[in-house]
């Protein structure tokens, strides 16, 4: 991975995840396979001696069933280790991208500015006495697949937190440049442009627009005079969260006062 990183000058090491397979339990292949070739034997044999000696093979019957449905259960199991085991995978953030490592595979690398788009979201769970919270990132190269790092990634909420300031750093400077150049700057579920933020059809000016927050992992656009958010979508529509919240506050009007311009938000 760091080879990948040097040739590809993405910069210095800035943080490292990875998924830790859990070893199969082989024990559940090789444990029915000991008990279920002696019975299905013995049930061979029953059946032979039970048609040898009183013309009924059926007598061995039992046997032959329940050593073959032991048999199968191993059969089955083997199944499972060979076709469900999950590759480990390792995903590098450095100062100008990032790599990602699937074990026995070549290390993939994206410079950032080959990179459309990043989505994060934290999801709280709760079942009335202990709380969890989940993580997940998604990052959308612009040919690649796509790179998504969950909770099974050693470290996860802090490499989220670091790649997502990284990025932003970077892209912030592009879209506001785009916004000041008169151009509409998507984000998924939603978009901004010189004149108001909106989101599938729906559009409102930034006049009207009093704050833009995140509020329970929902995008919330507030309108002067309302008690209601004007729209709420869940944060995973919206990419670039991050930079699309800077924008906003740098194009919402303050009260009393004028729009500033993107690249004057003061």
């Amino acid at each position: 991975m760091r080879r990948v990183a040097r040739d590809f000058e993405l910069g210095a090491h800035q943080g490292l995840v990875w998924t830790d397979p859990k070893r199969f339990p082989w024990i559940v292949v090789l444990l029915p396979t000991l008990v279920g070739l002696p019975v299905l034997r013995l049930g061979i044999s029953a059946a032979r001696e039970g048609q040898r000696s009183d013309g009924a093979w059926y007598y061995g019957l039992p046997l032959l069933v329940l050593g073959t449905a032991i048999v199968a259960a191993a059969v089955y199991f083997l199944f499972l280790a060979l076709t469900r085991r999950q590759p480990q995978v390792w995903v590098g953030h450095y100062r100008h991208g990032i790599v990602r490592e699937v074990a026995g595979h070549v290390p993939e690398a994206y410079a950032w500015d080959e990179i459309d788009g990043i989505r994060r979201s934290s999801t709280k769970v709760t079942n009335g006495i202990t709380s969890v919270t989940t993580h997940e990132l998604r990052v959308r190269p612009r040919e690649g697949a796509e790179i998504t790092v969950t909770d099974a990634y050693k470290g996860v909420a802090r490499f989220i937190d670091e790649l997502d300031k990284t990025f932003t750093r970077v892209r912030l400077p592009l879209d506001r440049d785009r916004l000041n150049a008169g151009e509409r700057v998507d984000f998924l579920g939603a978009h901004l442009d010189p004149a108001g933020v909106g989101y599938l059809e729906h559009r409102l000016g930034w006049r009207e627009v009093e704050r833009v927050t995140v509020e329970q992992g929902r995008l919330e656009i507030h309108r002067h005079g309302d008690g209601e958010p004007w729209a709420g979508l869940p944060v995973e529509m919206v990419e670039n969260l991050s930079v699309f919240l800077a924008l906003a506050a740098m194009m919402c009007r303050p009260a009393g006062g004028n729009r500033p311009r993107p690249d004057n938000p003061a």
